[in-house]
């Protein structure tokens, strides 16, 4: 049977996520609070998908209760996710599913999914680095249009690299985005952080509960060592959090990130496939 979970479900519905995928705790919080999950039972919760929609983008996310039946849960899940969907108008599906687990990409492969990009997920188990010399500030709101429209830029060569759209979020962004992009923002002000030369923004991190959700160099200062500068303190920040290890994902092939995290004692600890599917 089918149906729409209720809050009793979330307990199973999230060891059924973390399984096999290594979840940042923002990820799980996200799944607790969740609008849209559908849940497959059967003597027990067999598996759930999971809907997040934004324009008309859906984001989804699948779990089940063991590889051997990924195919026959998963389906007849997507079978009643297929009418939310068109229900919402949403125009591209994403997925994300753990690389190693051939299954996984069989099932995706079958309802018409492509390969999009890939993802690793690193960890950190060292020791504290010797505190870098940085102008750091806390967040405040007031800083917010010039971290968020050099933290687009930052990005943007990778995102267009990788076929992400919007290629520079902030200057594709509608009002409604914006407005709720500042608040989340406002809300992790007292884990994030800005990094100054004189009066310059040159970077920022995000660093909550022993992960870096957030690391970028503004594109006029890459080149120059803030990179490792900005990655050491999120290091220590992360270890002051949670001295067992810090964690951070980046994209698969994002040389120079990776780079600069392995060289920083940073290990692969999994891989992640991220497809797409585009809806007429």
């Amino acid at each position: 049977m089918i149906r729409n979970y209720t809050q009793n479900d979330i307990d199973e519905i999230v060891r059924l996520y973390t399984l096999e995928y290594k979840a940042m705790p923002d990820e799980i919080e996200t799944l607790k609070n969740a609008e849209n999950i559908l849940v497959y039972e059967d003597n027990g919760i067999k598996g759930f998908i999971h809907f997040i929609f934004s324009g008309d983008r859906c984001y989804i996310e699948m779990g089940v209760a063991s590889n051997e039946i990924i195919k026959t849960v998963g389906l007849k899940l997507w079978e009643e996710a297929k009418k939310l969907i068109a229900e919402k108008g949403s125009k591209l599906v994403q997925v994300f599913h753990v690389k190693e687990n051939v299954i996984w990409e069989e099932l995706f492969n079958e309802i018409g999914f492509d390969y999009w990009y890939s993802v690793y997920r690193l960890n950190y188990q060292g020791s504290k680095f010797n505190e870098p010399e940085l102008s750091v500030k806390k967040y405040e709101d007031e800083y917010y249009v010039d971290k968020i429209s050099i933290e687009s830029e930052a990005f943007q060569q990778l995102r267009e690299s990788n076929n992400i759209k919007p290629y520079n979020w902030y200057l594709s962004a509608s009002k409604e985005d914006l407005v709720l992009s500042r608040e989340n923002t406002l809300k992790n002000k007292e884990f994030t952080y800005l990094f100054f030369e004189g009066k310059d923004i040159v970077g920022a991190s995000l660093v909550k509960e022993g992960e870096i959700d957030l690391l970028f160099v503004n594109v006029r200062y890459q080149g120059k060592g803030y990179g490792r500068r900005i990655l050491e303190f999120s290091v220590n920040r992360g270890l002051e959090q949670k001295p067992s290890g810090v964690s951070l994902n980046a994209l698969a092939n994002n040389d120079s990130a990776l780079r600069l995290y392995r060289n920083a004692g940073f290990n692969v600890v999994q891989a992640q496939d991220s497809r797409r599917l585009i809806l007429d």
